[in-house]
C-alpha cells in the first residue's frame, strides 16, 4: 500500500469521524435540549416544579405532598418505602398501628380506612390521596375549622384530579392544593 493511498484512507476515516461528532454535538448537544426546553414551555405551569407563592413566600409545590401531619389539615400518605415483603411481620405491625392511629384521629371504624392511607408512598412525596381517604377526613377538618361539611366537600371536589387521558388510573385528590384552598392555607405561618 502506498503512502498516498494510506493517507487517503485515514483522511476519509478521520473526516467521517468529524462528521459523526458534529452530528452528535448538533443533535444531542443543541437540538435535543432545545426540544426538551420547548416542550417544558408548553407545560410551563408544572415545568418549574408547580411552585405556589404568597407574595415572596414559597408555600408549596402542587406536585409534592405538603407533609402536614397534625392540625386542621388534610393529611397525605405516609412517607417512604420499607422494602419489606407483604408478609413481613414488622410491615404488618406498622400498617395495623397506622390503621388504629387514623381510626382514632378520624373517629371511624378501622375497617373503613382506605389502603392508600395505610401504605407509604413510593417517593415519600406524593401529592395525591384517594377520594375515599379525602372523604374520610372531611368531618374532622370541617369540625376543627368550624366549617360545614358541605363547604369542605366543595373544596375536595375542586382539588379532585381526573383520570390521566380520561381513561388511565382513578380520580384522586391533590392534598396540597386542597390544603392551600382551606382558610389560612396560603399563609406563610400555616405550616406549609
Amino acid at each position: 500500500m502506498s503512502l498516498r493511498s494510506l493517507a487517503s484512507m485515514y483522511g476519509r476515516n478521520l473526516g467521517a469521524g468529524f462528521v459523526a461528532v458534529g452530528v452528535c454535538v448538533a443533535g444531542l448537544g443543541i437540538a435535543y435540549p432545545v426540544a426538551v426546553w420547548g416542550v417544558s414551555r408548553v407545560t410551563a405551569d408544572t415545568a418549574d416544579g408547580a411552585l405556589v407563592y404568597s407574595g415572596d413566600c414559597l408555600l408549596a409545590s402542587t406536585e409534592l405532598s405538603d407533609g402536614r401531619t397534625d392540625g386542621p389539615w388534610f393529611f397525605g400518605r405516609g412517607e417512604g418505602l420499607t422494602n419489606m415483603g407483604p408478609n413481613n411481620e414488622e410491615l404488618l405491625n406498622s400498617i395495623n398501628a397506622r390503621r388504629q392511629e387514623i381510626a382514632t384521629r378520624e373517629g371511624v371504624d378501622p375497617a373503613t380506612i382506605p389502603p392508600d392511607a395505610l401504605t407509604g408512598s413510593g417517593s415519600g412525596a406524593d401529592s395525591g390521596i384517594s377520594q375515599e381517604y379525602a372523604q374520610l377526613q372531611v368531618p374532622r377538618v370541617a369540625r376543627e375549622r368550624g366549617m360545614t361539611e358541605d363547604e369542605v366537600q366543595a373544596l375536595v371536589a375542586d382539588a379532585t384530579v381526573g383520570k390521566s387521558f380520561g381513561v388511565l388510573g382513578e380520580k384522586w385528590v391533590n392534598v396540597t392544593k386542597l390544603n392551600l384552598s382551606l382558610p389560612n392555607g396560603t399563609s406563610c405561618e400555616s405550616g406549609s
